[in-house]
């Protein structure tokens, strides 16, 4: 009964291990899709900030940003709901077209900005990303049973951004940036949890590029929200 025991629990720990290892192939597998996200949408909106014609352009014509945003929010859908996460190479293929778009919806914000502020903004964001995901590791609290909160959260500064469109005074404008950063802050934790896998709700392995498109779009919009409550317009 004893060697029973023992083997029972060999067994157990042989299963857990092999868990963990798939699972840190996991995670490494999203934050490399990630990595090449951020780079995709740094040198856009690098090329966005420097090229003179691109950005008269852009000054001239907001219809390629109308463009993006229906096309991303179309590909998010299409992607998630469509159930086209585990098909490659279509699903790296939607991935990578909802990065354009996003990246187009970043630069038309950052080249009102001055390029010394939008780099300082955009090293503060990684430092508070690397925070959060560090925090977001090693505590014991599990954020993942807050996606009902968080989700309520989304839809009331939805609402306070849609008022935000009737009533433009700069200190509200400040005020739904500042909750923004706050939520998108909580919501990089809950996603990394998600991601890591170590509390009662996680996304499964073959939702990686979910997990990247969550973890991205938690970063843009947090860098975005950045920039507009601290960073410093053109004159």
């Amino acid at each position: 009964m004893k060697e029973d025991a023992l083997e029972l629990m060999d067994e157990e720990l042989e299963d857990k291990q092999t868990r963990q290892t798939i699972r840190r192939g996991f995670i490494r597998k999203v934050y490399g899709i990630i990595f090449f996200q951020l780079l995709m949408t740094t040198i856009i909106i690098y090329i966005a900030m420097t090229n003179e014609l691109i950005m008269k352009y852009m000054y001239a014509n907001v219809w390629p940003l109308y463009i993006s945003c229906i096309s991303a929010v179309f590909l998010i859908i299409l992607l998630i709901c469509g159930h086209m996460t585990e098909i490659v190479p279509l699903n790296f293929i939607l991935l990578f077209a909802i990065t354009f778009c996003e990246a187009v919806m970043a630069s038309y914000t950052t080249i009102y900005f001055e390029p010394v502020s939008v780099l300082a903004c955009a090293g503060l964001t990684m430092i508070i990303v690397f925070g959060l995901t560090m925090y977001a590791c090693f505590t014991k609290r599990d954020i993942t049973m807050m996606g009902g909160f968080l989700f309520c959260c989304s839809l009331l500064l939805c609402f306070l951004g849609i008022i935000g469109i009737f009533y433009t005074s700069h200190f509200y404008q400040m005020f739904l940036d500042s909750i923004g950063v706050l939520l998108m802050s909580l919501y990089l934790i809950y996603d990394t949890q998600l991601v890591v896998g170590e509390k009662q709700h996680l996304i499964d392995i073959d939702d990686y590029i979910y997990a990247a498109l969550l973890i991205y779009l938690d970063i843009i919009v947090l860098f975005i929200r950045i920039l507009r409550l601290l960073g410093s317009k053109k004159k």
